[in-house]
């Protein structure tokens, strides 16, 4: 990232007295160009010279005209680089920062403000940041990035910087219980693309102990990064995509925060969603479906000193033993059975020719066409005959979906479409009401058709405006199905109301859907993760509100407002409740688990029951039986295939938690079947 130093300017001096001295600079053209504009003032003369909260920073004071103000990004850099987010993403389609000033006195924080701005308002980062103990006197900086280039430019006019007494005192940071997480850019401002280089520190002491700005960092190395997101980048907190890398801007994988190890990241900064839990806790559910979901860890994160708040650390979507488990497409790889697999595709925006093909059937608004992202590899690295391959085989899925065979284990969909992983992928998005769950960030997968010949729903992504976190769409309501609402909002692709057409399908949904409210859905197991982890939030709310001061304050697209973070927890738990009762209730389909005319009558004992490690059988049955066993999840897919030993006890500590039916074969041909449930 370039940017531009502005024709420096001798500061004038306006004010000398015993208690205060203002330094004004003059200014110039804001750049659209994606480079930084920067403007100085070289303060000398200030008495006394050290910044205290005694004496030090009081205000900063600019005039600025731009046409579409949530553009700016503003920043003041100390001569000690101690970096102060004044105003960011503020003010929407308004006008110009006309005589504003930033000041820790003010009334009003620049959040409740509208352009032009005229007046004083506290800003994001406290100016008490700066009366640190350092010297006040050498080069200040404020640094302007227009966040969206290429469409608006400006002017600053001119600035001021008032010192005097009675100044702000910095806001200690102690220790956190969660790890720590420094990023350092040169006091560069990220910018939405390309990546810039940067440096990152890890703090992690780990589990149950506190982690000190002091302590040695657990990993120290070299990082890109930009800003990434699209609706998000409208927010003064971003989200960050990262890749870690050597000391030459090489690729490095690294087992960031005890992850498993690789290079891509995303910094995900919970701003609309209040609980900071609604990503994280529907990667736990799809984690514990059984199904690969993006691992998360909680963090505090600084960036070049200016503290930034509670920020999740996510696994990037990715081709990946660790995370898409399928094979890797290489450029070579374009005939024969290496072609098939592994492509990782969405249903989202696209970024322009050749990033997409296009399905060859109309979504919910029959007019505009659905398009196929590439994600893994990209469309820039797939070669034409491996876009023709899984372009065909998907059109080849829709044909079969849409045609009149559909229904047909042969002929229809079931062809194409691995059910189980289909199934989950509803069930998750349909809990949530998720406003974007079909129409945007909807990932798929195929593997080598030598290892899976499907095409897999999933990972999940993307679930911040879920669990009642939005105002449109009808997603708000505990009624109604998302894949209906999304449509009437957005060109939804016709997928999911066809496959609800067929009973084979909704009695599959049943049946996992009955396992799962047993185990993983359980409002019990829900409810208690959203308790544990709104307990260990307790320590950090105060300090990330601090700084984003948003509780109580609509922001969109939320629903409920409200007053404090225990009042959007409460909300989020009776909203989940609430959706489950509902869904419970209006689901589609008939769990049938047995086909009783091949079942004996004999009982059977299974205890414990609920069980995690073992399970003891007992059965006048088994006087017949020929000690193989066979398990099967709620869908009736086979998850276990193993022996009875000889104290009649079955291993079962590979089975994820949930409901299980267990089925024991005679020699006959006879078989006895049972319910049991495992819990982890």
């Amino acid at each position: 990232m370039k940017f531009t130093l502005l024709p420096f300017f001798f500061f004038v001096f306006i004010i000398s007295s015993a208690y205060s001295q203002t330094f004004t600079g003059v200014g110039g053209p804001i750049f659209d160009d994606n480079n930084q504009s920067v403007y100085t003032i070289d303060v000398q003369g200030l008495s006394p010279g050290v910044l205290t909260p005694d004496h030090g920073l009081i205000d900063v004071c600019i005039n600025a005209i731009h046409t579409w103000d949530s553009d700016l990004d503003i920043r003041l850099i100390a001569p000690d680089g101690t970096n102060m987010m004044l105003s960011a993403s503020m003010g929407n389609d308004g006008d110009n920062y006309t005589n504003t000033c930033f000041d820790m006195q003010a009334a009003d924080h620049i959040l409740k403000a509208v352009p032009p701005f005229t007046g004083s308002y506290r800003p994001f980062t406290s100016l008490g940041e700066a009366n640190n103990g350092h010297s006040g006197n050498g080069i200040w900086t404020l640094r302007i990035l227009d966040q969206y280039p290429y469409a608006d430019s400006g002017e600053l006019f001119d600035w001021s910087l008032t010192f005097g007494s009675g100044a702000a005192a910095p806001i200690p940071f102690q220790s956190s219980k969660f790890p720590i997480i420094l990023l350092t850019t040169d006091n560069i401002t990220i910018p939405n693309e390309p990546k810039i280089d940067g440096k990152i520190k890890v703090i992690d002491n780990g589990p149950g102990l506190m982690n000190h700005l002091t302590d040695t960092p657990v990993f120290d190395g070299y990082m890109g990064i930009e800003v990434r997101g699209a609706s998000s980048q409208m927010f003064p907190k971003k989200n960050f995509g990262m890749e870690t890398r050597d000391s030459v801007g090489g690729k490095l994988e690294v087992p960031l925060l005890g992850l498993p190890k690789e290079e891509d990241w995303i910094l995900y900064a919970p701003y609309t969603d209040k609980s900071f839990i609604r990503d994280a806790l529907t990667y736990k559910l799809g984690n514990e479906e059984g199904r690969y979901a993006p691992r998360t860890k909680f963090v505090e994160l600084f960036i070049n000193s200016d503290y930034q708040g509670v920020y999740c650390v996510e696994e990037k979507i990715k081709r990946d033993k660790n995370r898409v488990n399928i094979a890797k497409l290489t450029a070579s790889d374009t005939t024969g059975e290496k072609k098939t697999g592994g492509y990782i595709l969405k249903v989202d925006r696209d970024d322009g020719e050749g990033t997409f093909f296009v399905s060859q059937h109309l979504g919910t608004d029959q007019v505009n066409e659905v398009r196929i992202v590439y994600e893994d590899p990209s469309g820039p690295d797939l070669q034409q005959p491996q876009k023709d391959y899984i372009q065909n085989f998907f059109h080849g899925f829709e044909s079969s979906l849409y045609g009149d065979d559909f229904q047909d284990a042969q002929k229809g969909y079931r062809r194409y479409l691995d059910v189980p992983s289909t199934v989950d992928y509803f069930i998750i998005n349909e809990l949530g009401h998720n406003v974007d769950g079909y129409r945007l960030s909807t990932y798929m997968y195929k593997d080598r058709d030598s290892k899976d010949s499907l095409l897999h729903f999933g990972p999940l992504w993307d679930f911040n405006l879920c669990y009642g976190n939005v105002d449109y769409c009808n997603s708000q309501n505990l009624e109604g199905w998302a894949y209906d609402d999304s449509g009437a909002c957005g060109n939804t692709p016709l997928w999911w109301p066809r496959l609800l057409q067929d009973t084979f399908f909704q009695n599959k949904l049943q049946c996992r859907y009955q396992s799962l409210r047993q185990s993983v859905l359980s409002n019990t197991s829900i409810l208690h993760y959203v308790d544990s982890m709104a307990a260990e939030f307790n320590s950090v709310v105060t300090r990330n509100y601090d700084h984003w001061p948003i509780l109580g304050i609509y922001v969109w697209p939320n629903n409920f407002v409200g007053q404090t973070y225990q009042e959007e927890i409460d909300y989020m738990k009776n909203w989940i409740a609430g959706r489950l009762a509902w869904m419970d209730d209006n689901l589609p389909g008939v769990c049938m688990t047995t086909a009783t005319n091949e079942v004996v009558t004999n009982t059977i004992s299974i205890v414990p029951n609920p069980a995690d490690q073992r399970i003891h059988i007992t059965s006048t049955f088994l006087q017949h039986f020929n000690g193989k066993v066979e398990i099967a999840d709620m869908t009736g897919t086979l998850r276990l295939t193993t022996m009875v030993d000889d104290k009649n006890e079955i291993n079962i500590s590979s089975l994820a938690a949930g409901t299980y039916v267990i089925t024991l074969k005679s020699d006959n041909g006879k078989m006895l079947r049972e319910k049991f449930v495992v819990v982890r």
